[in-house]
């Protein structure tokens, strides 16, 4: 986000909302598997498709050198989040 904001874009762009969204959900679905929740794989779908949006918008992102880090640590996110919708 802080790249994003370095650019210019604004805290109301719909890269820096999406991250923003990206990381509150991943809090969220930390501690719905923490608690062993019924709801964590619900949380870990959400959380597997906006990593996927997040990965695709920025890797359309050429004007921005490090989007290609945050496309593939955000495709990494997702497969970590993949293995969870099937365990409960």
């Amino acid at each position: 986000m802080a790249r994003l904001l370095a650019r210019g874009l604004g805290l109301s762009s719909a890269s820096v909302r999406m991250l923003r969204q990206c990381a509150e959900l991943c809090e969220l679905n930390v501690r719905a598997l923490r608690k062993e929740s019924r709801l964590a794989r619900r949380t870990a779908s959400l959380c597997f498709e906006l990593s996927n949006q997040v990965a695709y918008e920025a890797w359309r992102d050429v004007e921005d050198p490090g989007s290609h880090a945050l496309s593939r640590d955000a495709l990494r996110l997702a497969r970590s989040c993949h293995p969870l919708l099937f365990s409960y």
